[in-house]
């Protein structure tokens, strides 16, 4: 009998640990499948939310177990395209019309004399112009002079000049405007003169 209720005592204390034990375990579970039920409520309504909230200052989102914080700012935007048309007019009317002006205007210069003078000298002086002549001699005055004057009475349809490049003058034909022009002189005055050849150099304009 002893032995018996020994047993008895021994089976009764498993019970009841076996019940608190299962009334622990069935008291977890509530509150886990409390706690995931809300996680998951939330994470649905904020992916299928139609319309933002912008009026509330905080939002809690549940994660797990731990609790994040997101602040929501409020952002004034025009609810309509009219609002920024009817600004950008307003300011339109705020700035002043651009007067037109119309007809002739005049100009006053004060200058001094010399430099009008200056000025008009630069005016009318003609820019040279360079182009080629055909040298026939190269040597002293006396001799220059003398070629210059043969070099008239043949060429009498051609310029003759007489330049001085010291010590020595030289004795040129023509005014032309490119090389092939020179060229062809210089085939026709090289049988007078052996000695002639093509130097660049500033010509005089030609006749219109």
């Amino acid at each position: 009998m002893k032995k018996n209720n020994i047993c008895f005592k021994f089976l009764s204390k498993k019970g009841i640990l076996r019940v608190l034990y299962l009334s622990i375990l069935l008291c977890l579970t509530a509150d886990l499948s409390r706690v995931s039920a809300q996680t998951e409520g939330s994470w649905w309504s904020n992916i299928f939310r139609t319309e933002c909230d912008t009026t509330r200052s905080e939002n809690e989102l549940i994660s797990g177990d731990s609790i994040i914080s997101v602040r929501v700012f409020e952002i004034d935007t025009p609810d309509d395209k009219n609002d920024i048309e009817i600004n950008s007019i307003k300011a339109d009317s705020i700035r002043p019309a651009l007067m037109r002006r119309t007809g002739v205007g005049s100009v006053e210069i004060h200058m001094d004399s010399a430099l009008m003078v200056l000025s008009a000298d630069a005016l009318a002086s003609v820019p040279p112009l360079y182009g080629y002549r055909v040298q026939i001699h190269f040597g002293d005055l006396e001799t220059a002079r003398a070629v210059r004057a043969n070099c008239r009475h043949r060429l009498y349809t051609r310029p003759v000049y007489l330049e001085s490049i010291a010590p020595n003058y030289s004795v040129a034909v023509g005014n032309y405007r490119d090389r092939w022009e020179a060229e062809l002189a210089l085939d026709k005055l090289i049988r007078l003169y052996p000695n002639a050849l093509i130097v660049p150099s500033e010509i005089a304009l030609p006749k219109l």
